[in-house]
């Protein structure tokens, strides 16, 4: 593992801390997603078995399908991770949180797939699906159905979502 690789890990564990699952979940994303290599091309022979194990043991034991193709930016954290489901051709930024029975992907019709910004919280139960753009700082509330882009800033509740208008 190169320096690099270490201070992420470690960085990610940081930012998971008090959650155990949610560091070993990232962790091992850092790690597989490193051994994969760039995704414009094929994973070399030996990355193959690191993606089994990695596959085992965080999408089928413990429930969160992170492939390790995809982009994720620095300090992902991870609460509650059980449900949590993203398109490897989803990007996301750093300082993202994602919270459980989360859906990050494309339309049932393919297409493509959501872009998030940087220090976006992401509610429990949420969907964000579709070709479209979450801005930094945005918050998308629990149960929320996105499929509209987000301007930067924004809280977006409700299905389908909608900004979180301010009361007098």
């Amino acid at each position: 593992m190169t320096d690099s690789l270490i201070s992420r890990v470690r960085e990610d564990i940081r930012a998971n801390r008090g959650q155990l699952k949610g560091a070993l979940v990232v962790a091992a994303y850092r790690i597989a997603h490193a051994a994969r290599g760039p995704r414009e091309r094929r994973p070399r022979a030996w990355a193959y078995p690191i993606g089994l194990v990695y596959r085992i043991v965080v999408e089928w034991l413990l429930g969160v399908e992170i492939p390790w193709g995809t982009e994720i930016g620095r300090r992902l954290r991870v609460f509650h991770g059980v449900g949590i489901v993203i398109n490897d051709r989803s990007v996301l930024g750093d300082d993202v949180v994602l919270r459980q029975n989360t859906t990050i992907g494309n339309k049932a019709d393919g297409g493509g797939c959501p872009l998030i910004g940087n220090r976006v919280q992401i509610g429990a139960g949420c969907i964000v699906i579709g070709d479209i753009s979450i801005g930094d700082d945005s918050r998308l509330g629990a149960g929320s159905v996105v499929t509209k882009s987000v301007d930067p800033g924004m809280t977006m509740i409700g299905n389908p979502a909608r900004p979180l208008s301010s009361r007098p």
